[in-house]
């Protein structure tokens, strides 16, 4: 590290560095439509390369986590994020590798709660399309470019994930910038669509309800003349 400055991006005088974006879902844990949002375990992977760390070998290095202080690592924040935590379990849950190329991949497990917008007219036979949107907090385009290392197969985990009342039905990603006053920012968005599973609410309001309004009309059918039968099904 003689001589390495953390403070300075990789290329500072050579165009933009990009970085690399792969993500695992290990776990959607609440999906509330009352606070408009959901909260996921995720793997957050990035890799990039950095000049600076170029060394001869052809093994990869496997650094301790805390080294991560010591390095430059992009400003990726999730866009819509309510409150995330980083798990620090026995310790802190990061991995950084350095090749020997320069490339480093830094992991990070993250858990967070993220605003999801949904439109709930068709409740509960409705469908949802959430979104999770990372950007680059202070390097604009001129500096940083985020792509996925793999396009839609960048996302892994939905596949196993089993929810109580929602289905996957679909994921995709795409790239796109973000625009504010302060200039143009990268931005990678992962958008995945849930279906509600309409059985749950078939068994626990549809056929009660339909079972009631029968009842309630069987009374037309007792004789007049017994009036506690009637009020008792009524």
């Amino acid at each position: 590290m003689k001589g390495y400055n953390k403070y300075l991006r990789p290329f500072f005088d050579n165009g933009p560095v990009t970085v690399g974006m792969s993500l695992d879902i290990a776990s959607i844990d609440t999906i509330s439509e009352i606070n408009m949002d959901y909260t996921a375990t995720i793997f957050l992977r990035q890799r990039w390369t950095d000049e600076r760390l170029c060394f001869e070998g052809n093994k990869s290095l496997s650094l301790d986590g805390r080294l991560v202080e010591l390095l430059w690592v992009p400003d990726t924040f999730i866009v819509d994020s309510k409150k995330s935590f980083l798990h620090d379990i026995t310790v802190e849950n990061r991995l950084i590798r350095i090749y020997p190329n320069g490339t480093v991949l830094y992991a990070l497990r993250i858990t967070t709660t993220v605003a999801c917008s949904m439109d709930l007219t068709k409740y509960p036979m409705d469908k949802q399309t959430c979104t999770l949107q990372l950007e680059s907090w202070g390097y604009n385009i001129n500096d940083v470019m985020f792509y996925w290392t793999r396009g839609n197969d960048s996302v892994k985990g939905l596949n196993t994930l089993r929810l109580a009342q929602y289905t996957v039905e679909d994921h995709y990603t795409s790239v796109s910038e973000a625009v504010y006053e302060t200039g143009r920012y990268p931005k990678l968005v992962f958008h995945f669509e849930l279906k509600r599973n309409i059985l749950y609410f078939i068994l626990e309001t549809y056929v009660p309800s339909i079972l009631l309004v029968v009842l309630s009309w069987v009374s037309f059918w007792i004789s007049q003349s017994s009036v506690p039968a009637r009020v008792c099904i009524g």
